[in-house]
């Protein structure tokens, strides 16, 4: 593995660690550091919940062994309603129940202690790949849009789109490398009221001020081509 890469994939993403052993905790927050900048710890499921919701994070590393919720109950609890952000279980025993809940939870990796460092960043790097395929998108020159938070995420900074932004943002993706004619974009954005181009103009104006990448085409006359940059 390229740890260099690694942590620069990872600079953009944030990780929620529960585990209710202190030493243990700090030895692997103190190695997740390394490669991510926001790390968010506690010792158990009810803190883990607080953090979760003020936060947001992106992967949950989670023991299996908490004190009043497990981190399986831990993980289903989160699946209600989330099945974007990626989680990784570890425990000290393998116990087929766990197993078998783990792949019905659609969890990413179930490990089993002692952890070493290269299986702990394996199953960071597979997170790191599914989170792409679901939530991310990846604009060019380090700019990354986080759909679940409907932000941009730009090195160590935080670009907040308004609803509007953020929709027409999507809509480019969903077509990317098509020409979106002005009446498509009217037609399938603002169905449900009426919009001049000179606003559809100001919408993808504020989006480029926001987005210093030139993926946002004009073709003159007609509407719009997004292209992420490779």
């Amino acid at each position: 593995m390229n740890h260099k890469a690694f942590a620069k994939k990872m600079s953009h993403y944030s990780i929620l660690y529960i585990e209710d052993d202190p030493n243990v905790r700090k030895q692997i927050r103190e190695f997740l550091l390394r490669y991510c900048p926001r790390v968010y710890s506690c010792e158990s499921s009810e803190e883990g919940l607080e953090l979760y919701q003020q936060y947001k994070p992106d992967i949950l590393l989670i023991d299996i062994n908490l004190p009043n919720m497990n981190g399986i109950d831990f993980a289903t609890e989160i699946r209600k309603d989330d099945e974007e952000t990626r989680i990784i279980i570890y425990t000290a025993y393998t116990n087929p129940e766990f197993t078998i809940k783990a792949v019905e939870l659609g969890l990413c990796r179930y490990l089993v202690k002692p952890v070493t460092n290269e299986e702990l960043l394996s199953a960071f790097e597979k997170a790191l790949n599914q989170l792409k395929k679901r939530s991310y998108f990846e604009l060019g020159e380090d700019y990354i849009y986080n759909k679940k938070t409907t932000s941009i995420l730009h090195k160590n900074s935080t670009i907040l789109l308004r609803k509007k932004e953020s929709e027409i943002l999507e809509f480019f993706i969903e077509h990317e490398g098509e020409v979106l004619r002005y009446d498509m974009l009217e037609n399938e954005i603002w169905s449900s009221g009426v919009m001049t181009r000179d606003a559809i103009r100001s919408q993808v104006r504020n989006i480029r001020k926001k987005i210093i990448v030139p993926c946002l085409k004009n073709i003159a006359g007609v509407g719009y081509r997004f292209e992420a940059l490779k």
